[in-house]
């Protein structure tokens, strides 16, 4: 079997507006997701140059609502909000058997940075109630996530 993945970068839509840099992503201000040079456009998700944070669909919900945010608070004139923006992922392995991964990021300037010792990954040698607790978290996360995304 051959999995063949293409280049991944943001879609035609961005980069024929001019938001992309040589590698194919919009560079965006980390504590608004605005795309510098180009007055009023954000951008969130998978089409954003965030590093460190992950192309997931939990960073893509965090980014969003710290992009809301921070336009409500520009448009009311205020500066915007220190912040912290979280990643968290859960993976079914097993009915039972969950594991997720999971970091926090602060602003450095207009950087994000991971905050050392906050975020972590499942341990590999987690005993089977840490296991079966992971996927109670599994399904938990899902379905916020689908509720926070979808209502």
């Amino acid at each position: 079997m051959l999995n063949i993945i293409p280049p991944q970068k943001a879609g035609r839509l961005a980069a024929d507006a001019g938001l992309t840099d040589a590698a194919g992503w919009v560079p965006v201000a980390g504590h608004d997701f605005s795309v510098p040079g180009h007055e009023g456009v954000h951008v969130i998700g998978d089409a954003a140059r965030a590093e460190p944070m992950p192309k997931s669909a939990y960073a893509a919900n965090m980014q969003a609502k710290l992009c809301a945010h921070a336009i409500a608070r520009q448009l009311a004139g205020e500066p915007a909000a220190e912040t912290r923006l979280i990643n968290a992922c859960y993976s079914l392995v097993a009915p039972d058997y969950g594991i997720s991964v999971t970091e926090v990021y602060t602003l450095d300037g207009d950087t994000l940075t991971a905050i050392a010792n906050a975020g972590g990954i499942s341990a590999l040698a987690a005993d089977p109630d840490t296991r079966a607790a992971e996927a109670d978290y599994a399904r938990s996360w899902y379905h916020n996530i689908v509720h926070d995304s979808f209502g």
